[in-house]
């Protein structure tokens, strides 16, 4: 249907001009309108194209309204914001007036060719609008019909204002129409006064359709609406109330680019009510210089708020991390320095532990060279005789064997012997703190079977007549050997020696045995006797959760115990033989505080070092060292890391052919402490700093958020002055910096 209208309007356009104009060759109509012809023509002496303007209807209409539009443009020539006016022919027939031709059309033709605008070059068409209306105001005129038709674009798009057709001077009091959806609602009133906000409302639509594509209000059921009025007096209140009565029109916040400046100047231009407008031209002006403003020293303002703020981010990471680095460091320190001392307390002992066991190889070199339990000894192997002690370990002992050696007198006597010397042995050592438990004394005869003991908590036959020569106390060897080999392959030990841990059958606790051997030579004193000498080895076992290894650096807990140690010792196995898990005894825990508190209820499988573990801790020790008992329920109170180093145990041991000599023994003790305990103190420590970093940031968050309320209040202040001095004088004019432009009171 439009198409087919323009047709017809184009079919109808003149293709003569209603007149020549001298001086000027008309060469096309450029458009008609109520009461004329605009023709597009050049002037023959300058060659510069030219619009001719012709009032073709002298007749009929208010000639005093159709003169105005050039009364007005005359009056405010000189202005590049404003149409120009070159010639005006009042006294021809018909009437006309040339003005400068403006070849890019006009803002609406821009609008329908390429939709809606960037904001950056709506803003800078919208100011430029401002600034020539502002004039026009200046100059005592209100356009009365603004709207994009009725600006003209220069070949740089630099805005003209034309057509003051329907223009009032502000004195006046007769009516003035716009165009639909650019006219204020309180315009569309054939009584109305004009004013000043008039225009305003008509910028904000148009910097509206600019930046939409469309003017506010209008829809398809709006233009329906106004279409089907009866009477310009219905079409005008169907105007007011479709404005008056629909939602403020909000597609222009949702441009991409849209600032908060930018929309309240919208908002308050389309404003319904006149008294919430822009009083007048000059207010929207400033308005737009204030957001150019507001805008450039966004950056600025941001910078003045983000800079400081990511200064004081930048040195907050820079604290956080000297302190994290300090407190590392710190930490490291002194888990070196714990870790040192633990090897040194774990060295100390080590020569604790070789000192008691040098000791009681004295101990029990003593009672084996004595001429009394030699005497015995021999005795008793005597009466127990060779067959006997042969079919002892034929093929495993009988009880009738055993009890047949229970019941030879000399035996018994031996045995009384041995329970005499041991009370006295551990009754030598019960001064002492922590004493160390001695388990039993026994005597074996040269192929391992055992004659004699004395038990602390078995009776003192237990064992007599078995034979255990596959032990590593009565071989001598590193490890204990398989049970099924004939004690015939197997001699007693030639030295004083450490036997391979093994567990107690009865207590469950780990103990060691250390063993001498026993050597009796017999010179003939007639000459029927032949030399002679009886051997066999005198065993001493110790519990070894007794031993005192670090007796003045155990942290007891409040109860006494040993559960809540931060620092403590415990031997570890250092034997090749067959182990729980790898398949090796190595690295098998043989004392530790949690065996004393729960002696039945730890669980072998979490008693042995891991093989990577021990690495480390036969070298240069560990921070990481997880207790292996702590994987059992029994031993939870164990979790976490601890600083652990580990020291083996050297014996001094003397043979009965060599001199003394320092050999391993197998055993390794390991001091432990917790780490947490170890770096709490510098933990802490970071954490006041961070605590007094974060109270000093804080505060200067606070002064940075104060200077800059302090700093936005200033900058408001003369806007508050200005507003003051306006609310006491009732004045509405203001100037602006510009000596050609002044604005003119809207009721003037």
């Amino acid at each position: 249907m439009g198409e087919q209208m323009r047709a017809e309007e184009l079919s109808l356009r003149a293709t003569v001009p209603p007149a020549q104009v001298p001086g000027y060759k008309l060469d096309r109509l450029l458009g008609q309108g109520a009461f004329g012809q605009v023709w597009v023509g050049t002037n023959l002496n300058t060659g510069r194209t030219v619009a001719v303007k012709f009032y073709l209807h002298r007749s009929g209409v208010n000639w005093s309204l159709l003169t105005r539009e050039v009364k007005n443009l005359v009056s405010m020539a000189g202005n590049r914001l404003i149409v120009q006016v070159l010639e005006v022919g009042w006294d021809a027939e018909p009437p006309y007036y040339v003005m400068e031709y403006l070849e890019s059309g006009s803002l609406d033709d821009l609008i329908r060719k390429r939709g809606a605008m960037p904001v950056s070059q709506a803003v800078a068409i919208f100011a430029d609008i401002a600034r020539g209306l502002n004039h026009s105001h200046g100059k005592g005129v209100l356009h009365c019909d603004l709207k994009p038709a009725n600006v003209l674009l220069d070949p740089e798009l630099q805005p003209r204002l034309a057509d003051f057709g329907q223009s009032r001077l502000s004195s006046e009091q007769t009516p003035s129409l716009g165009t639909l959806f650019y006219m204020a609602p309180e315009q569309a009133d054939l009584n109305a006064v004009p004013d000043a906000r008039w225009d305003v409302y008509a910028l904000g639509a148009i910097l509206y359709c600019m930046l939409v594509g469309v003017p506010p209000y209008r829809t398809p059921d709006t233009v329906s609406t106004l279409d089907t009025a009866t009477s310009l007096s219905e079409r005008l209140k169907r105007y007011r109330d479709t404005i008056h009565k629909s939602q403020f029109p909000r597609q222009h916040l949702r441009v991409r680019g849209m600032d908060r400046w930018l929309s309240a100047i919208i908002d308050r231009c389309l404003a319904k009510k006149p008294d919430d407008r822009f009083e007048n031209v000059q207010q929207v002006l400033e308005a737009i210089e204030r957001r150019q403003i507001a805008r450039l020293n966004l950056p600025m303002m941001l910078l003045g708020i983000v800079g400081p703020i990511l200064l004081l981010t930048v040195m907050s990471l820079f604290f956080w991390r000297g302190v994290a680095v300090a407190e590392r460091e710190s930490a490291n320190e002194l888990k070196e320095m714990v870790l040192q001392n633990n090897l040194f307390a774990a060295r100390l002992g080590a020569r604790t532990l070789e000192k008691e066991i040098e000791s009681l190889f004295r101990l029990i070199e003593e009672e084996a060279k004595s001429s009394e339990f030699e005497k015995l000894f021999t005795e008793a192997i005597d009466a127990a005789g060779n067959d006997l002690l042969t079919a002892l370990i034929e093929d495993g002992s009988t009880p009738e064997e055993r009890q047949m050696l229970l019941e030879v007198p000399q035996r018994i006597s031996l045995e009384k012997h041995l329970v005499e010397r041991f009370k006295k042995i551990k009754a030598a050592s019960g001064g002492r703190k922590n004493t160390t438990r001695f388990a039993s004394l026994f005597v074996q005869d040269r192929w391992g079977t055992m004659i004699a003991a004395a038990f602390t908590d078995e009776t003192s036959n237990t064992g007599v007549g078995y034979n255990r020569a596959y032990r590593s106390y009565f071989n001598g060897q590193s490890q204990d050997s398989d049970e099924a080999i004939s004690p015939r392959k197997f001699q007693g030990t030639k030295f004083s020696h450490v036997s391979v841990p093994f567990l107690s059958e009865t207590t469950k606790r780990w103990k060691i045995a250390v063993s001498t051997p026993i050597s009796i030579n017999f010179e003939p004193t007639t000459t029927e006797d032949t030399a002679r000498s009886i051997t066999g080895v005198m065993v001493l076992t110790i519990d070894l959760g007794d031993f005192d290894l670090l007796p003045d650096d155990m942290h007891q807990g409040p109860d006494g115990g040993a559960r809540q140690s931060d620092q403590f010792a415990v031997m570890v196995d250092g034997h090749a033989g067959t182990g729980f898990e790898r398949g090796t005894r190595e690295g098998t825990l043989l004392q530790h505080p949690v065996f004393k508190e729960f002696p039945s209820s730890v669980d072998f499988r979490y008693q042995q070092i891991d093989e990577e573990m021990l690495s480390k801790l036969k070298g240069e020790g560990t921070y990481k060292y997880i207790d292996p008992v702590s994987s059992d329920v029994a031993g939870k109170d164990y979790a976490g890391k601890w600083i652990a180093a580990m020291s083996k145990v050297e014996v001094l041991r003397k043979s009965n052919d060599t001199l003394e000599r320092r050999e391993p023994a197998n055993l390794w003790v390991l001091v432990q402490t917790r780490a947490n305990t170890v770096t709490a103190p510098v933990e802490n420590m970071g954490r006041k700093m961070i605590g007094e970093g974060f109270f000093a940031l804080l505060t200067m968050l606070a002064m940075i958020c104060s200077i800059w309320v302090f700093v936005v209040w200033v900058m408001r202040l003369p806007e508050s002055f200005r507003s003051a001095v306006r609310s006491r004088t009732g004045s509405t004019t203001e100037l602006t910096g510009s000596a050609n432009d002044a604005t003119l009171d809207a009721d003037r």
